[in-house]
């Protein structure tokens, strides 16, 4: 995949992410975690941000956590996005 369709597949998946139904459902957590970590495998400090948020987030261990977790993976996500459309 090349840096254009990465970012094309990223900005899909910023969609997916800002429906409330992630932080309500697991399964659509589950589903966009599914979604996202493919594409940030050729980053590692960023695939491991947003993987330790994912499985907190999972966990469910409060509603605080999980909202934090979430927005976590989403910046991660928006902050990929961001520099791939700078080069």
């Amino acid at each position: 995949m090349n840096k254009t369709e990465l970012l094309e597949a990223l900005k899909k998946t910023q969609l997916d992410g800002a429906k409330e139904e992630i932080y309500e459902h697991q399964a659509a957590l589950a589903h966009w975690v599914s979604r996202v970590a493919p594409l940030l495998m050729d980053s590692d400090e960023q695939y491991t941000a947003f993987m330790n948020a994912a499985g907190k987030a999972m966990a469910r261990t409060s509603t605080d956590a999980t909202t934090e977790n979430i927005d976590i993976m989403r910046s991660t996500v928006d902050s990929v996005v961001a520099d791939l459309e700078k080069e």
